[in-house]
């Protein structure tokens, strides 16, 4: 008779507990949810700023050659804008945009090389990203973050 009381009671305390899990399952899913976005999300802004380096690198790299320089060129306007396309068209690739009034090109930034001071060219891109997958912010807005890349070469004229 013992045995089956024993029995009984472990199987109460087990039916009792069924709905245990659900609920713990309940609380603890949609916090893994938020960890795993703010993961993916962190990934994609690293991933967005190495874009930024590098297409700052790329225009710096550009604005560098002789060619570039708008100093010389009759129409100083026209070779900005060929540098700031080239850093556009980089980061299209990446898809990202950004317009011309975002990318900061300055060809007369001092560089100190052991005590030579030579000019080099420093390209500046400002990015502003929104938190949150981008096809989720419209419906979750959070704000924006902004992203900068910048780069300098020396220059090969001068």
């Amino acid at each position: 008779m013992r045995q089956a009381t024993n029995r009984l009671i472990n199987r109460k305390g087990r039916n009792s507990e069924k709905g245990a899990v659900a609920i713990e399952l309940a609380i603890v899913l949609p916090l893994f949810a938020l960890l795993l976005l703010g993961t993916f999300e962190m990934g994609l802004m690293a991933r967005d700023h190495q874009a930024l380096q590098n297409a700052a690198r790329e225009g710096a790299r550009f604005s560098a050659l002789p060619r570039n320089d708008i100093s010389l060129s009759g129409n100083a306007s026209t070779t900005l804008q060929t540098i700031q396309n080239r850093v556009i068209a980089y980061l299209g690739n990446e898809k990202i945009t950004v317009a011309a009034g975002d990318i900061d090109v300055n060809q007369d930034y001092p560089l100190n090389l052991g005590g030579l001071t030579v000019t080099g060219s420093k390209v500046t891109i400002t990015y502003n990203r929104s938190l949150v997958l981008p096809g989720v912010t419209s419906f979750i807005p959070l704000g924006t973050l902004q992203l900068k890349g910048t780069a300098v070469f020396r220059n090969f004229y001068n």
